[in-house]
């Protein structure tokens, strides 16, 4: 059976690099901040706390979704074979419902 589409690495990969690099830096300043500017106990403690966990959760998870998207593919669909398989798969329905 012939495949319905191909995978193209897409273009444009150097420029959001380059984006990527500086909202990780961005990140890294803004923990570095929370790291050397604790409040005393019992001054905004909590909401220091809350914001920290905030920040360390936000940088977890979009270091964990860049894995997606540093080499970002493209998939390109053949409509005609697309067409073609559309024809034998409309006759399922047909069968299973003359099968019961």
């Amino acid at each position: 059976m012939a495949r319905l589409f191909a995978t193209e690495k897409a273009g444009g990969s150097a420029l959001y690099k380059l984006h990527a690099v500086t909202v990780f830096a961005g990140i890294c300043l803004v923990l570095c901040y929370r790291a050397t500017h604790v409040p005393a106990a019992g001054a905004g403690r909590a909401a220091w706390l809350g914001m920290l966990a905030a920040e360390l959760w936000f940088g977890f998870y979009w270091v964990i979704t860049q894995s997606v998207r540093w080499c970002p593919i493209r998939r390109r669909t053949f409509k005609d074979r697309l067409a073609a398989r559309s024809v034998l798969l409309s006759m399922l329905p047909i069968l299973w419902a003359s099968s019961r």
